[in-house]
């Protein structure tokens, strides 16, 4: 009686599961449709305030210069470049198939140049600065990242050397300009006649040249050779110098003591857009002076 009993039973529960398992009234048994799809993982924009360390010799327009940078803790530490803005590429530059370099850049750099003037309150060409247009790696471009990020830094000089410093660069190129491009002491090879560098120098210690600014040639190609870039960038620079100098084009190009040197940006910076040379008076014949020689007019040293 006992096993007929179970054996009878079982029927009757093996109903009530499955009635407890009927469809609901208003579905339609199919559990895969009435869900959200997952967003797409995305990778996050840098932030915009950050500051970085690095560990380059100097700064270049290259991948070298965009995996260098490591994060510190505030820009109260030591570091060594500044996170200014965060943007979106558009354009021909988001829809490639790589990150984008060279003239693909050039709104990307025109946007950070323009940002970097607010920031600092002046051109960034007229300081000891460096302005870095950095966009995502191949793995973030290929996850769907297509951030714009800005960044500034200190250097020493035009061999963009970084400096490692604490507090933010905002507006100082703004009031006393304590970054402002000004005097200093060239530095030349063993040679004695090949520039490479100069140390920045107050123009009341001793010092044999100055800025005169910053000339930017029209759009053409990258002038690959010294002939085609002393074409491309020395006349702009002269006519710098002359309205520095308070001079006559003549009057510069026949002076005895004093003229004009340029330093310019590579090919890559170049192609995005930056064609620029920042130019110096420059002191013949190793002499040196302790004062400003803005315009010098006829006068000698």
């Amino acid at each position: 009686m006992a096993r007929k009993l179970i054996a009878a039973l079982v029927p009757v529960m093996a109903l009530a599961v499955l009635a407890g398992c009927g469809t609901p009234a208003g579905t339609d048994k199919d559990l895969t449709d009435d869900w959200a799809m997952l967003a797409a993982p995305k990778i996050p924009p840098p932030p915009s305030g950050a500051c970085y360390s690095t560990s380059v010799d100097f700064f270049a327009t290259d991948t070298t210069t965009q995996f260098s940078f490591k994060p510190v803790d505030s820009c109260s530490s030591s570091h060594a470049s500044e996170t200014f803005y965060v943007g979106d590429l558009t354009g021909t530059a988001a829809s490639g198939t790589t990150p984008p370099k060279g003239e693909a850049l050039k709104d990307g750099w025109a946007k950070c140049n323009t940002e970097a003037e607010k920031f600092l309150g002046g051109d960034f060409h007229d300081g000891r600065l460096e302005l870095i247009v950095l966009v995502p790696s191949s793995t973030q471009w290929s996850a769907g990242a297509r951030y714009l990020r800005c960044d500034l830094a200190e250097v020493v000089s035009d061999g963009d050397k970084p400096v490692s410093r604490s507090g933010s660069l905002k507006g100082t190129l703004s009031g006393d300009k304590p970054l402002a491009l000004t005097c200093a002491m060239e530095v030349y090879d063993t040679d004695g006649k090949t520039w490479l560098d100069y140390t920045p120098a107050s123009c009341t210690a001793t010092h044999n040249m100055e800025y005169v600014g910053t000339y930017t040639s029209t759009d053409r190609p990258f002038p690959s050779n010294s002939d085609e870039r002393k074409t491309a960038m020395r006349p702009g620079c002269e006519a710098l110098g002359a309205k520095y100098l308070g001079m006559s084009a003549s009057q510069l190009t026949n002076h005895q003591q004093v003229g004009i040197g340029f330093w310019m940006v590579d090919e890559e910076s170049w192609n995005r857009g930056n064609r620029s040379a920042r130019c110096y008076a420059m002191l013949f014949d190793k002499k040196t002076v302790t004062k400003s020689i803005k315009n010098l007019g006829s006068g000698t040293l």
